[in-house]
């Protein structure tokens, strides 16, 4: 048999078998994972149903239409969801979609009950109808009871199937690498009788040639592949010495270009680069045209440069040349630009190479495109110091901006004014309307507060519906008057949520510095909070000005 067939053979036969041990792992893999999403959707099931118990006792207890409303919705969550597995391997049982259903009729007589007995003004039939409400909801307790343990075991069939997939899967798993632990070994018997020992016996055919013995001849005289090679490289032997020489230094030459290649391109994830000693572009790799948009043909002779974004200055390639020349590397983050125009960042490190002589013959620079981790961070600054759903500074950022502020109105003798600004009734809003029209509400006012502004002022958000304006550079204390007015009018325009208009106003309470007294950051923030507390008082929708008493 030739060695082509029989490698063929045993290698499709490996594929194959390994293919359909893989496809049954997958297989598994997806039962146990399906068994999974049912036992979490059984043990979901099982926590609604308990929160239908919650309403049912707080309908009982109080009989509010708003419970029925929530009752019903919840309701309709678990029928659907134990109606959505009626396709898949292990359905919910039938009567536990049946007693959900006979919940549903239960407490629609509970609610229908429930309103009738609130309609009846005599206290007999009110009495008759407590009892005839007392013994519903006694049904939907037991029913509830019911259908939970059917649920619960239902919930325990998954996990009984799970394991047993799971074991199934481990089973598998371990049965795989131990069969191509066998296939190997088979495949290395092959390979060592039908392809090593040939190989040994043409090596030592090959040394004794080498040496000069034309005498030697192969031993290899199989009907195989090697046994063709054995009778070619017999027919070949007299004139291989003749070549031998003329072989080597080709060789010499091969591995040169070899080591070449080999130190420039061993990274291939990262971009590379290699040039001249003068910066003429030698060669780069596929990893740079896809990060640089460059093809190989359009900068094999230019220069780097082409490269540059214009946010470095001379400078900056001035001290990494003198390192590169120095240490023979440099290593650093650089801004480039794309063929498109567009910049982006990078890790980049530049290495000199040098010949025996200890000149430098090319420079080679390998680097990775690191724009997104750039961008990822200054996401994480953002976030830091700003407030996540406006968008404004948050108290860290607003802390920094007071001291500088401060510092800066003492250093040049002019005024800056802090505004503590609370909304008026926006707890109103948020019982009325819920929290999202309230989140809406504050988004709204902080961007028609932001639009009178002036652009040096600093508008932040400390939480809640409290909110600092900061004022600086005034000439006096009584100029923040006017933008005060300002502030007070957009906080009072309307917003507009899912066709509502939704409109509070706001009291401010204002603190200057510098003032009769030296204060802190802390201070301040006081004397506005105690200030905007007397804007309340006085009948909201109006600013006060903070005084010493402010601080006691």
């Amino acid at each position: 048999m030739r060695l082509r067939t029989a490698l063929v053979g045993f290698v499709s036969s490996a594929l194959l078998l390994t293919l359909g041990l893989a496809l049954s792992l997958a297989y598994l893999a997806r039962q146990s994972h399906a068994m999974r999403q049912l036992e979490s959707e059984a043990h979901l099931a099982v926590t609604q149903i308990s929160e239908l118990l919650v309403l049912t006792h707080e309908f009982g207890l109080h009989g509010e239409p708003r419970t029925v409303q929530q009752w019903q919705a919840l309701h309709g969550k678990i029928s659907q969801a134990l109606a959505a597995t009626a396709n898949s391997r292990l359905p919910a049982p039938v009567e536990a979609s049946a007693g959900v259903a006979q919940l549903g009729e239960t407490f629609a007589l509970l609610a229908k009950a429930e309103a009738l007995k609130a309609a009846t003004e005599a206290p007999a039939p009110q009495a008759l109808q407590a009892r005839r409400n007392a013994l519903l909801l006694s049904q939907l307790l037991a029913d509830s009871r019911a259908v939970t343990e059917s649920v619960q075991r239902w919930s325990l069939a998954a996990d009984q199937q799970r394991q047993h997939l799971d074991g199934l899967t481990t089973r598998l798993s371990i049965a795989i690498p131990v069969l191509m632990l066998l296939l190997f070994g088979a495949l290395a018997v092959l390979l060592f009788k039908r392809v090593l020992d040939p190989l040994r016996r043409l090596n030592l055919a090959v040394e004794a040639i080498s040496k000069g013995d034309l005498s030697v001849r192969s031993a290899t005289a199989t009907d195989d592949e090697f046994g063709e090679l054995s009778r070619h490289f017999d027919a070949m032997a007299v004139d291989l010495v003749s070549d031998l020489r003329h072989e080597v230094k080709e060789r010499q030459q091969a591995e040169a270009q070899l080591r070449l290649a080999a130190s420039v391109f061993s990274h291939a994830r990262e971009g590379i680069m290699i040039t001249a000693a003068d910066g003429a572009i030698i060669d780069v790799n596929a990893t740079f045209s896809e990060i640089t948009g460059f093809t190989r043909e359009e900068v094999l002779g230019q220069n780097p440069r082409l490269l540059k974004s214009g946010r470095h200055d001379e400078a900056f390639y001035r001290a990494l040349w003198t390192r590169l020349l120095e240490k023979d590397y440099w290593t650093g983050e650089i801004w480039n630009r794309r063929k498109s125009g567009e910049i982006y960042a990078e890790m980049q490190t530049i290495s000199a190479i040098r010949d025996e002589a200890g000149r430098i013959t090319q420079f080679v620079s390998l680097f990775s495109d690191i724009t997104t981790l750039k961008d990822h961070e200054l996401r994480l600054r953002t976030l830091a110091y700003h407030d996540a759903l406006t968008g404004l500074p948050n108290r860290v950022l607003l802390q920094d901006r007071l001291q500088q502020a401060m510092a800066q109105a003492k250093r040049r003798g002019n005024h800056l004014a802090l505004a503590f600004v609370d909304l008026d009734a926006f707890k109103a809003i948020n019982d009325q309307y819920g929290h999202a029209a309230g989140d809406a509400l504050l988004v709204g006012v902080a961007q028609h507060i932001k639009q009178v502004l002036r652009e040096g002022d600093t508008f932040a958000r400390l939480g809640g519906d409290e909110f600092i304006v900061l004022l600086a550079d005034l000439p006096s204390e009584a100029a923040c008057e006017p933008l005060l007015e300002r502030v007070l009018e957009a906080a009072s325009l309307p917003v507009t949520w899912k066709g509502l208009r939704l409109q509070v106003s706001a009291s401010l309470g204002v603190a200057c510095y510098p003032g009769e007294r030296e204060l802190d950051p802390t201070q301040l923030l006081q004397q506005a909070d105690h200030a905007m507390y007397r804007a309340k008082q006085e009948g909201r929708n109006r600013f006060e000005m903070s005084g010493p008493g402010d601080l006691d």
